[in-house]
């Protein structure tokens, strides 16, 4: 009898453990899986020239149009500063699917859009994961 109860014992310990590395395998798998499903967002201020503003929100616009349609786009909204003088009057937030979405989307506008940014009007787009909640 004495036997049995260790032998019994053996295979729950054995069973418990296996469940749990199994458990641990099938979660590092769903988080591996949800980090490559993260989205990423471009941050892209502006440095509009004076008297460019609306200029600019109408070539944002067409870029905007643009992009939209493209695979592995999700949104984007433009931000206008609320101080006078700012130094990056226009800020545009994007969020896509993946940095090759985003880029083989801009590179494909810079061939096709047909519209030309105003004179003077400086980009300076860089794209970010988000790292804290």
């Amino acid at each position: 009898m004495k036997y049995f109860k260790t032998l019994a014992i053996a295979i729950l310990l054995v069973t418990t453990v296996t469940s749990c590395l199994n458990k641990e395998k099938t979660e590092k798998k769903t988080n591996m899986e949800s980090n490559k499903k993260t989205n990423i967002t471009l941050i892209n201020p502006f440095e509009v020239p004076e008297g460019k503003i609306e200029e600019s929100i109408v070539y944002w616009e067409a870029c905007r149009d643009f992009l939209k349609k493209e695979p592995g786009y999700i949104s984007t909204k433009l931000h206008k500063s609320i101080k006078e003088g700012s130094k990056f009057e226009l800020i545009n937030v994007a969020v896509w699917e993946s940095p090759k979405a985003f880029t083989e989307a801009s590179q494909k506008m810079a061939k096709e859009l047909g519209v030309l940014p105003p004179e003077g009007l400086k980009a300076n787009p860089s794209l970010y994961s988000v790292i804290s909640e």
